[in-house]
């Protein structure tokens, strides 16, 4: 295969890996110009017409996900190679290991890490179940580790698209028996919660480096699933919190009804026991309640073998007969333990309306109730807001309203508001933008600007407002990013913003303000944002306050290429019996006094806190001695939203202030 092109345009490099299915070869996409991954399935299968529709099919279903968290599916196709049909699927290469890798080599991974890992692959479960596509052969084999400690689900290639269709034992027999959910050794029918227990397999790995199941053949194993209670990590790893013990056995139970009913729950669950150390509802009490692990097997797959079901039989617990009990003589009805129990019925009634309700409120009155201030959720997704609020000790009630402009499941608004200080256990009433026929933002990054708007159209969206901007590392004419962001959902139809590289800025940089009489720190930050170097030397000066910049070369207005050198001169006072330092230059505002006009005001702005960052500029207009000027920005800085900027405005003179470019104020420096 080595060498050989397929669709005229992927180019067979060398062989990365093999799977049940077929063989993966890391390739090179002449046409895009970047290194892909195929998937070739295996000749053998060639002759199996239903298995080839059942991969193509499978395929093009996988092709429909997006998400920073699964294997990205760029093409399907077949290719005639050396007289045999070859059928591939070209994904996305990852440059990094196989989750299973990573655990044989530095064996089992911490808490935080294994459950951060969890999180990104519950993610992507969510994205794939809200298209009704079940993994069905979740592994850490499949799951792909990046240099980065970003999580990659991969192999999405067996997945198909759920329906009431019950699985058969020829196309059952996929993927590992060690990660099995007890309905897919049985060969019942597979949905998303199958997923949710594979997936709990493999937290437990991550969490232990070992598997919970294991035997010497397959069918060992499979009964091992559907028989024997799950094991808690903690059993194994002492260090581990309860916590995760709960997380791991609920995402496990043999009856999926008693499972996580979806991975929304699943992600609830697992930021709580990150943020809080707890689950929603604990089950510590499994390894008692969990009866729904039975020697019972359902016709499937896989089958004990004679002995075992010799020794099932004989085990199974048998009707016992019926035996006379000899009946109890009634005694003779009496009225006086009704009249009795009436009595007493009505004493703990009064006792409950009167006494109770005072001697709790006695309780409550002397109990001080901790009080937090609210978080600002406005803008979170649904699941952030829910793990924020639940941190806090906060209650949350969800209505829906539908804002088409929004994200899908961003919180609208919140009440009570922000910053409002309130009792434990008080409930946020939250509005969560609903919508009904919502898509997911594609990934358009290093896309060109006609196969963004193909994606766009695919996915049920529309190419928006197209906004050019410089980037040293997305070449020209090529996506940097997009408005809503990749993996978010929104409304059908949205037209979305997209940010095209003009490549490195090679233009020219110049600065007019002198920095005169200013502290060197903010000049410095604002010369090496526009890619100048910034030196600094120390002179004598008389003009200026010891510290500060009594002398810029070259001087203000010169045009300069970036990576420059720009030295600022530091006053360290006047030299011995001298006023003015003989490096000074024409450009002193009081050259004829030889005094100083420096002289510092710090104006306080309030960016709005509207999620959005903010610039904020400031200039002089007006010097020391009444004359205007024209002069490149003396404070020019990008702040957070919500924050408080503390703009130092140092030199005589009068200064205006702009808020994204809109004048706010003019402050006069005496």
């Amino acid at each position: 295969m080595i060498s050989k092109v397929f669709g005229n345009r992927y180019e067979i490099l060398e062989k990365i890996g093999t799977g049940g299915m077929g063989n993966v070869y890391k390739a090179h996409d002449s046409r895009l110009d970047r290194i892909v991954a195929i998937k070739v399935l295996k000749l053998e299968y060639n002759d199996d017409n239903n298995f080839i529709r059942k991969f193509k099919r499978e395929s093009l279903a996988a092709a429909s996900i997006s998400h920073p968290n699964i294997v990205s599916i760029y093409d399907v196709g077949s290719e005639t190679i050396d007289g045999d049909v070859v059928h591939y699927i070209v994904m996305e290469y990852i440059d990094g290991k196989t989750l299973k890798e990573l655990i044989n080599e530095e064996g089992r991974l911490s808490e935080k890490r294994a459950l951060n890992y969890a999180l990104q692959i519950a993610e992507a479960l969510k994205t794939a179940h809200s298209k009704h596509i079940v993994h069905r052969d979740i592994k850490s084999q499949n799951i792909m580790v990046t240099k980065d400690d970003r999580v990659k689900v991969t192999d999405f290639g067996i997945a198909r698209v759920a329906d009431n269709t019950t699985v058969t034992a020829t196309n059952a027999v996929m993927g590992s028996v060690h990660y099995f959910s007890p309905e897919q050794a049985r060969g019942a029918k597979v949905d998303n919660r199958s997923d949710i227990y594979s997936m709990g397999i493999v937290l437990y790995e991550m969490l232990t480096g070992t598997l919970p199941f294991d035997a010497d053949n397959p069918v060992s194993i499979a009964l091992m699933q559907v028989q024997t209670n799950m094991p808690r990590p903690s059993d194994k790893v002492k260090s581990l919190s309860s916590a995760v013990d709960d997380l791991v056995l609920k995402m496990t139970r043999k009856d999926p009804n008693k499972r996580y009913s979806d991975v929304y729950e699943l992600i609830k669950d697992i930021k709580s026991v990150s943020i809080n150390g707890r689950v929603q509802s604990p089950y510590s009490s499994y390894q008692k309640e969990d009866s729904d692990a039975t020697s019972v097997i359902e016709p499937g797959i896989f089958m004990p073998s004679k002995d075992n079901a010799y020794n099932s039989y004989n085990n199974r617990s048998k009707p016992r007969p019926e035996r006379d009990v000899p009946k109890k003589p009634s005694k003779k009805n009496s009225a006086a333990p009704a009249i009795l129990g009436i009595f007493c019925a009505i004493i703990i009634v009064f006792l409950l309306a009167k006494v109770a309700p005072k001697a709790i409120a006695g309780i409550h009155s002397n109990e001080e109730v901790e009080q937090v201030e609210v978080v600002n959720v406005v803008g979170s997704s649904k699941g952030e807001a829910e793990a924020k609020l639940d941190s806090q000790g906060l209650k949350f009630s969800i209505s829906t309203s539908e804002d088409p402009t929004k994200k899908s499941q961003e919180v609208l608004s919140q009440d009570p508001a922000a910053g409002t200080v309130v009792d434990k256990g008080t409930t946020v009433s939250l509005v969560i933008n609903s919508i009904p026929d919502d898509v997911e933002v594609p990934n358009l990054k290093n896309y060109t600007l006609e196969l963004a708007e193909e994606k766009l159209n695919n996915s049920g969206l529309k190419v928006g407002e197209v906004e050019n901007e410089f980037n040293e590392e997305i070449e020209a004419e090529k996506i940097i990013y997009t408005e809503p962001a990749a993996g978010e959902r929104v409304a059908r139809g949205m037209e979305i913003k997209l940010f095209i590289s003009k490549g490195i800025d090679e233009s020219p940089v110049v600065y007019n303000s002198s920095f005169r009489g200013m502290d060197p720190k903010a000049p410095k930050e604002q010369l090496e944002k526009l890619g100048l170097v910034v030196e600094l030397k120390e002179g004598y000066s008389g003009e200026v306050n010891k510290g500060e910049i009594y002398k810029i070369d070259p001087k203000p207005g010169t045009e300069l290429a970036k990576g420059s050198t720009v030295t600022f001169y530091i006053s360290k006072g006047p030299e011995t019996g001298d006023i003015i330092d003989d490096g000074s230059d024409s450009e002193s505002e009081n050259e004829n006094t030889g005094k100083s006009d420096v002289s510092t005001y710090t104006y306080t702005l309030k960016v709005p806190d509207d999620g959005k960052t903010h610039n904020v500029k400031a200039y002089r207009v007006v010097n020391s001695r009444g004359e205007e000027v024209s002069e490149g920005p003396v404070w020019d800085y990008n702040r957070d939203p919500g924050t408080t900027d503390k703009i130092e405005l140092i030199g005589k003179g009068t200064y205006e202030i702009y808020l994204d470019d809109q004048y706010v104020t003019r402050e006069v420096v005496k």
